[in-house]
This record gives C-alpha cells, sequence and structure tokens, in this order.
C-alpha cells in the first residue's frame, strides 16, 4: 500500500496528542504507513499541502480554531486548483447541524464528530486511509461518520 499523508489542524494540543497516538498505533499494527503532519492552528497548513501536493493524502479539520477556522481552511482548499481534490474531514466535537450542513455545502468529503474513545479514533482513521478517495462520491445520506 502506499504511504499516505494526514493533514491535521487542531488547537487543542491534548487531540492532536491523541490522533498521533492513533495513527502511531495504525502503523504499528498493520501495513499501513501513514505520515501525520499536525498544525496547531491553521497556518502554515494550505503551505504544508501544497508541499506535499503529490502524495496521496487526507487533511482532518477542526471547526473552532484561532487565526483560521476550520471552515475557512475548507473554502481556501476547495478555491485553490492546486488542491481542491484533496479529500477533507471536518472533526470537530460540535453536533451543531448548522456547522454540518455548512461544511457539507463548502465540499467537505466527511463530517465526523470527535469520538472520545481511543479505539473509536483508530478505527475511524483505519476506515478513512482504506478509502480509494479517486472514486469516492460524496454522499450528504452518509455525510456524517458514525463510529
Amino acid at each position: 500500500m502506499l504511504p499516505i499523508d494526514i493533514f491535521y489542524a487542531d488547537d487543542d494540543e491534548d487531540d492532536l496528542m491523541f490522533f498521533n497516538e492513533a495513527i502511531e498505533k495504525i502503523t504499528t499494527e498493520s501495513e499501513n504507513q501513514v505520515i501525520l503532519h499536525t498544525h496547531l492552528n491553521g497556518e502554515n497548513l494550505i503551505e504544508s499541502i501544497k508541499e506535499n501536493k503529490e502524495r496521496n493524502a487526507i487533511v482532518f479539520l477542526d471547526i473552532n480554531m484561532p487565526f483560521k477556522s476550520g471552515l475557512e481552511l475548507l473554502e481556501e482548499i476547495r478555491k485553490d486548483t492546486d488542491i481542491e481534490k484533496f479529500p477533507v474531514v471536518m472533526y470537530s466535537t460540535s453536533s451543531n447541524l448548522d456547522n454540518i450542513q455548512q461544511c457539507l455545502k463548502l465540499g467537505a468529503d466527511f463530517y465526523v464528530i470527535k469520538p472520545s474513545r481511543f479505539t473509536d479514533v483508530v478505527e475511524m482513521i483505519s476506515k478513512f486511509i482504506q478509502i480509494n478517495w479517486d472514486n469516492h462520491q460524496t454522499d450528504s445520506n452518509n455525510f456524517i461518520y458514525k463510529v
């Protein structure tokens, strides 16, 4: 399997650590090689994606961040012809329907309400890295990923 890059922007250091530990578990227990690029906020995320744009990748965005929100970053990604095709997963504690609808409208591929259990985070990431993103079509009926 090709290595996959995951770009993850979140202002919560605990969430970043939790996600990183899940990636470590996935890479040590499977054949999946995952390279995690974390960003404590939205700054430099777009540049980081562009530097690695030729790679197999997924972007995870928290919604509520200082400097740039996940919604603003999603909008930037979808407007940039160099990276507009990157799969984007909105990864938030919010279950607010307005947020979810806005993410769908702006072109996110999935919306995930952050799981609290470590095993659920591992399962969620594992499922997303197995998706054939070249053939993926966003489905409004299955937009919210359920662990």
